[in-house]
């Protein structure tokens, strides 16, 4: 077998064997690389979507957080208040215990 031979016989074994098969894993990787930027888009979008709604997340707990804080503020007013109104009413009372008192030394 001289030289132009073997490089014909190998020449014809890549058109028939390799060739195809390069053909073949030009079409699978291509189908994967498509594969793979739609699933990136999807998860693209679906990080936007997850990002958005732990905004509306954060802005309602920051709602909820205030509501919180003005209810906890009024209800400490109210135990504050209270507090005092025994206190009141004994000086109250003190006093109009000399009142009476003084009016009937009088």
């Amino acid at each position: 077998m001289d030289i132009q031979e073997t490089i014909d016989s190998i020449r014809a074994v890549l058109e028939g064997v390799i060739a195809p098969s390069i053909k073949d894993l030009r079409t699978r990787l291509d189908t994967i690389e498509k594969d793979v930027q739609n699933n990136g888009r999807h998860l693209e979008r679906l990080s936007e979507r997850m990002e958005e709604g732990f905004a509306r997340s954060d802005i309602r707990m920051d709602r909820l957080t205030e509501r919180m804080d003005t209810r906890l503020d009024a209800l400490m007013t109210v135990i504050t208040n209270t507090r005092t109104y025994p206190d009141a009413l004994a000086a109250r009372l003190d006093r109009l215990e000399r009142e009476i008192q003084e009016l009937r030394k009088a």
